[in-house]
C-alpha cells in the first residue's frame, strides 16, 4: 500500500473516530504534523488503540518505541503500517 492508501486510510479512520470526525481528507493530505490536525497527543493514542482494536483484532498491542513518532503525519503512517504488518488476521476494515 502505497503512502498516499495509507493517507487515505488514515483520514477515513479519523472520520469515524468520534474525537476526530471532524477531520477531512483533504487537512490529512495537507497537514504535517498531529497538531496541525487539532489532534492531541492523547486523542492519538486512543485512534492508535481503536485502530489496533478494529483492524488487528487487538493481536497487536501498542509499543512505548511508537510514542515519538506520533507527533509527525508521516510517523503515524509509519506506525500504522507496522500495526497492519504485525496483525495475525486478516484486516477486517
Amino acid at each position: 500500500m502505497s503512502t498516499d492508501d495509507y493517507r487515505r486510510k488514515f483520514a477515513d479512520f479519523l472520520a469515524r473516530q468520534s474525537m476526530t470526525s471532524a477531520v477531512s481528507y483533504e487537512q490529512v493530505a495537507r497537514a504535517k504534523t498531529r497538531d496541525e490536525l487539532g489532534i492531541s497527543s492523547l486523542n492519538m493514542v486512543l485512534v492508535l488503540v481503536n485502530y489496533i482494536d478494529e483492524h488487528t483484532d487487538n493481536t497487536v498491542t501498542m509499543r512505548p518505541e511508537w510514542v515519538s513518532r506520533l507527533g509527525d503525519i508521516d510517523g503515524i503512517l509509519s506506525v500504522l503500517r507496522e500495526i497492519d504488518a504485525s496483525a495475525v488476521v486478516p484486516d477486517r476494515a
